[in-house]
């Protein structure tokens, strides 16, 4: 028999939400570490290691730019700029802050490599596939561009396209447009959709969703690897998350235990894939995506608990995704 949330616990979770952004808003909106407020960004590093640390290069006329690099270290200065509690110093020339210690830099370090393409051909895998007529109001597509997310996505549908469906939260492969581009069903992405829902109901059915759709990946021994909210599209009432993008290659490295230097082979498991559930959840509830990995974001009750659960740093820790699903079942509301 399936529960329902109490009128007046519904109505204060979305007050909360409605609360949450607002504050994130007022905060990001200040921070002079970012546009609006802060000045244009050339380019951006992220720098692993015991002392992590975020590089940015600031458009100043020069070709270069100016550096500013800012050391990770939680309740000091460049940790509490990093999470937009501090504003940056105006400071001249090349600096990094870590703590609370200002020091210049004799030169700017150049901007990162460009990432290189790795993409690999595909025509013969696509040429396989049913020709769909594309209708723009129906239908997204994009081009190929690895081996791996076509099988994945033919795994997922029973080997088949047309398909059989294992998971209805997985994004389906309809077929290939007669310029050999994937076609699938159009769906809403994240930036019209997420916040015009703030209800705990709704949370709930997203993450049953998510846990759904990993589920079937797991159970084929595909690790998704780049699970955020980004990758995480919807019907336009929200009735239906579809987790997209299975390439199973490149993905995300916040799950603590992922290597920032492994390539192909950094690390990911299923285990990876629960930590970045909870980083969803809390897209969902700020309607946002970060916009550094250190900012701080706690959601309301019950959901903060399982965002803890799902975002401990040792993989063994984490729930699986039959307990997850037990914990976010037991939440009163919606079951699917």
């Amino acid at each position: 028999m399936m529960t329902t949330i109490p009128t007046s616990i519904a109505d204060t979770f979305s007050e909360e939400v409605t609360r949450l952004r607002a504050e994130y808003q007022v905060k990001r909106q200040k921070s002079n570490v970012f546009p609006p407020a802060g000045r244009p960004i050339l380019d951006m590093e992220l720098v692993p290691g015991e002392e992590p640390a975020v590089g940015i290069w600031y458009e100043d006329g020069t070709q270069l730019g100016q550096y500013v690099r800012l050391f990770d270290l939680p309740e000091t200065l460049s940790g509490n700029i990093l999470r937009l509690e501090r504003a940056l110093p105006a400071v001249d020339g090349h600096v990094e802050i870590k703590g609370d210690v200002i020091r210049g830099l004799d030169e700017c370090p150049n901007h990162p490599a460009p990432v290189e393409d790795d993409f690999e051909d595909v025509s013969d895998l696509v040429a396989k596939l049913p020709i769909v007529a594309v209708d723009s109001s129906r239908h997204f597509t994009k081009k190929g561009k690895y081996r791996s997310e076509i099988e994945n996505l033919l795994k997922c549908q029973g080997g088949s396209c047309p398909r059989t469906i294992l998971s209805p939260h997985l994004i389906h492969l309809l077929g290939a447009s007669r310029d050999g581009e994937l076609v699938f069903e159009k769906l809403a992405t994240r930036g019209p959709t997420l916040a015009r829902f703030s209800s705990l109901d709704t949370y709930k059915r997203w993450i049953l969703h998510i846990v759904d759709a990993l589920s079937c990946l797991h159970s084929l021994n595909i690790v998704h690897r780049d699970l955020r909210i980004d990758n995480c599209l919807f019907a336009d009432n929200g009735s239906r998350l579809v987790v997209c993008d299975l390439e199973s290659r490149w993905g995300q490295r916040a799950a603590p235990e992922i290597a920032f230097d492994g390539g192909l082979d950094s690390g990911w498991t299923t285990r990876s894939d629960i930590y970045d559930i909870g980083n969803c959840i809390k897209c969902m509830v700020y309607a946002n995506a970060p916009i550094t990995n250190q900012v701080e974001w706690p959601v309301p009750q019950p959901l903060q608990g399982i965002v803890e659960a799902c975002m401990r740093k040792s993989p063994d820790d984490r729930p699986t995704l039959l307990e997850l699903r037990e914990m976010v079942e037991a939440i009163p509301g919606c079951r699917n």
